[in-house]
């Protein structure tokens, strides 16, 4: 089983023993196969790191605010984009602002978090937090997916007390 869904796995576990009520409320759609995301990225100059790759196979995010990792805060309520709807607001940006291929993955209370997408495959996708992403000047929060879950396990088990 591929790291990025063993430790969003272990997050879904987690809220639903230590968190079920607020769980129930959120509807998180199901994957996308290997061949849906390819069809999104067709005759296109970029490609999805192979991280973000799999958080699309897990679940394609939702129409609405839903449970996902917030890395400083907890295990808050948050938008969780579908492939389409953040590939989408990275065109958005790319026209008004940036100068990279960006997506946003995730929103909470006004912060996003964003990658950017390579012209070549990768396996790691750097991760950006921004209230305003500011694509010139902006430093990374974490080096991958991988990395910023890891981080939230480590503080679930601390706020949850879990093993």
């Amino acid at each position: 089983m591929p790291r990025v869904t063993e430790l969003l796995n272990q997050i879904v576990e987690w809220v639903q023993q230590y968190n079920s009520e607020e769980w129930h409320k959120v509807n998180l759609d199901p994957g996308l196969t290997l061949e849906q995301i390819q069809s999104y990225f067709e005759g296109k100059s970029f490609t999805l790191p192979t991280e973000i790759i799999e958080l699309y196979q897990w679940r394609n995010g939702t129409g609405y605010g839903s449970l996902l990792p917030s890395a400083e805060s907890g295990y808050d309520e948050q938008e969780f984009y579908s492939l389409a709807s953040a590939l989408g607001l990275g065109e958005e940006w790319e026209q008004d602002f940036a100068t990279v291929h960006v997506l946003p993955l995730f929103a909470f209370e006004g912060t996003y978090y964003w990658t950017v997408l390579p012209e070549t495959q990768q396996e790691l996708a750097t991760l950006y937090i921004a209230d305003e992403p500011d694509f010139d000047t902006s430093s990374p929060n974490y080096p991958s997916l991988t990395a910023m879950l890891e981080k939230q396990i480590r503080r679930l088990k601390f706020v949850w007390k879990i093993g």
